[in-house]
């Protein structure tokens, strides 16, 4: 191969690197500071001009953080849902009753049930991401939890809320030294 021929391989993987970080909101050189590399081979590898080995991809991979399974596997191009802050919650207050109404602006209406979870200090739903058979939508009542969903990790603090569409691809753990609670709604089983 000459030298101004790149491997298809590696510009694949390095597309795919920097779609990733940039979902995450990370600059390549806070990528590399987190992951203790220098900012010059993530431009590299993001230019498909070299091809990192596992365990570079997994270092800078963990600095996201994200596993080789979840970046290998994930489908980029599919829908992600969304989370909500807790300022995006629409607040009603009728205070002649003592009522604080706290809802999700419309998204999939209709949920056809409500469930408690609690998620113990060190709980991981797995390091392969689940796909849902169902649309989610909740809030975190307590603790906090790191979310993926598809290629784009999150940490939800208390009051912070969720929705994501069926066939979401995600993973849920518990960083934290607490038990995180929340309340999920969703239709079907």
């Amino acid at each position: 191969m000459s030298r101004t021929e790149r491997d298809p391989q590696a510009i694949a993987l390095g597309q795919r690197l920097r779609h990733v970080r940039e979902l995450n909101g990370l600059s390549q050189r806070e990528l590399a500071r987190r992951a203790g590399v220098t900012n010059s081979n993530i431009s590299l590898i993001e230019q498909g001009q070299i091809s990192p080995s596992v365990g570079s991809l997994e270092k800078l991979l963990n600095a996201i953080p994200l596993s080789l399974a979840q970046f290998f596997a994930l489908d980029t191009q599919a829908p992600i849902g969304r989370v909500l802050r807790s300022s995006q919650i629409i607040r009603t207050e009728q205070s002649d009753v003592g009522l604080l109404s706290e809802r999700f602006p419309q998204w999939e209406p209709h949920p056809q049930w409500l469930e408690r979870l609690e998620f113990a200090p060190g709980a991981d739903s797995g390091a392969e991401p689940k796909c849902l058979s169902s649309a989610r939508s909740g809030w975190l009542l307590s603790g906090s939890l790191e979310l993926t969903l598809g290629v784009r990790c999150y940490t939800l603090s208390e009051g912070d809320g969720f929705q994501l569409p069926r066939g979401q691809w995600f993973r849920v753990r518990n960083t934290g030294t607490v038990p995180a609670i929340a309340m999920v709604t969703g239709e079907g089983n």
